[in-house]
């Protein structure tokens, strides 16, 4: 049996980067993925343009708040060399107003090419449809056991042939339970745990919202920019600013995957809403003179020509519905209460869409037990844990990349310095 100095398993964004960061430092790595191609969470992000990273990476763009933990992970691998990483490997990247970086061509496959280029010029040997099962310490290292699956396509064949490893260091980077279309089982957490890893609560992260607001299915496919502000027991607890998509189950887009990980953790303690405020520009004094000096010059009019060029007509009916106002009738009546809905369009929040729509997984092994610097397992000698196992998960806008390259890079150096 072939001994390996280190076996990578999975083929995500945080294995990648750390196959590659170490066969860059001369070691002779596996890495065991268990979809049919590497990078396949990478070729979905960012509806395939892939938002890697971000420009204004810092602690407070993560959660559960671990910020003196990742003070000592960026001291270790500054923000900037992460985009610089990639340069080297031949990337070109841009970045948008809202600091989020892509590649130059907008295309994920570039990102993932760039990683796969490298791996393959260094000699890594990269097994695809193998699922590891178990990870074995010893005195010399790790024993792997794995065995052949078929691609996901293909339901009626059962699993293949039992595969055996070995290696000195093994980097986990298995991935989460986010998106299980494409293959997120969160198996990882499995092996964690049988190594005697703590496993904290495992929740969906950056996910749409679901609403018992039967109302909203008139809405579906509506899009709109607003300022969104979380509110649950009275209090106003987070709020965001962007893209608001409305659906037959709720609400979703940008700003509402921003405010998820908070929403959803509101829930059962009281009840949750998202109030939209589609003039955010404009004081409510301002929004009410505004409506009224149009009411006069629309006067005994159709509320709908009065209406038509504020906002999307389906919103406007919506929103004039919750004043009791007739589209039909004259503008005038109930414009206060009108101009309210407009500044607070609420949407009561009931859960989410769950792991299947899910970016990334809240929850995961316990940060306590890992070196913040090189993401090695303080209960096993010679283990690295990555990328979305880790109990910490980022903001919407290349962030929950940008640690996955980052905890990558940094498990894959020192893994080949140890001996």
């Amino acid at each position: 049996m072939q001994k390996y100095d280190i076996a990578v398993i999975g083929a995500g964004a945080s294995g990648l980067a750390a196959a590659v960061a170490a066969a860059r430092a001369g070691a002779a790595v596996l890495v065991l993925e268990k979809n049919h191609v590497p990078g396949r969470k990478i070729l979905s992000t960012g509806s395939g343009k892939c938002n890697f990273s971000n420009s204004a990476v810092t602690p407070a763009a993560y959660h559960p708040g671990p910020a003196s933990f990742l003070k000592r992970t960026f001291a270790a691998l500054p923000p900037r060399e992460v985009p610089a990483f990639f340069e080297e490997l031949g990337l070109l990247w841009t970045a948008d107003a809202r600091g989020r970086l892509f590649p130059n061509s907008f295309r994920a496959q570039d990102v993932s090419g760039v990683l796969l280029n490298e791996l393959g010029s260094r000699g890594v040997e990269l097994r695809t449809l193998t699922e590891v099962s178990a990870v074995t310490p010893g005195k010399e290292g790790f024993t792997l056991e794995a065995f052949r699956v078929p691609p996901q396509w293909d339901k009626k064949s059962a699993r293949g042939e039992r595969l055996q490893f070995s290696a000195g260091r093994v980097i986990l980077a298995a991935g989460g339970a986010a998106y299980p279309q494409i293959g997120g089982t969160g198996g990882g957490y499995a092996l964690l745990r049988a190594l005697g890893h703590k496993i904290s609560a495992l929740s969906p992260a950056i996910v749409p919202l679901t609403s018992g607001d039967a109302s909203l299915k008139e809405l579906d496919g509506v899009r709109t920019e607003a300022v969104l502000t979380l509110r649950a027991g009275g209090k106003a607890l987070a709020a965001a600013a962007g893209e608001l998509l409305f659906t037959s189950y709720g609400v979703s887009g940008p700003a509402v995957l921003d405010l998820s990980r908070a929403a959803l953790a509101a829930l059962g303690k009281s009840d949750v809403f998202i109030e939209a405020d589609f003039f955010p520009s404009l004081k409510p004094d301002a929004l009410r003179r505004l409506l009224e000096t149009r009411a006069e010059r629309f006067a005994a009019r159709p509320f709908g020509h009065f209406a038509c060029g504020l906002l999307n007509e389906k919103l406007l009916k919506a929103a004039a519905a919750r004043c009791g106002i007739v589209w039909a009738a004259p503008a005038g009546p109930g414009l206060p209460e009108f101009a309210g809905v407009l500044k607070g369009f609420s949407v009561g929040i009931t859960g989410s869409r769950g792991f299947e729509d899910a970016m990334v997984t809240a929850g995961g092994c316990s940060l306590a037990e890992l070196d913040p610097q090189t993401f090695a397992s303080k209960k096993v000698p010679g283990l690295y844990v990555t990328g979305e196992l880790l109990d910490l998960d980022g903001d919407s806008g290349g962030y929950n990349l940008h640690l996955a390259w980052t905890s990558g890079i940094l498990a894959g150096r020192a893994a080949a310095k140890k001996k």
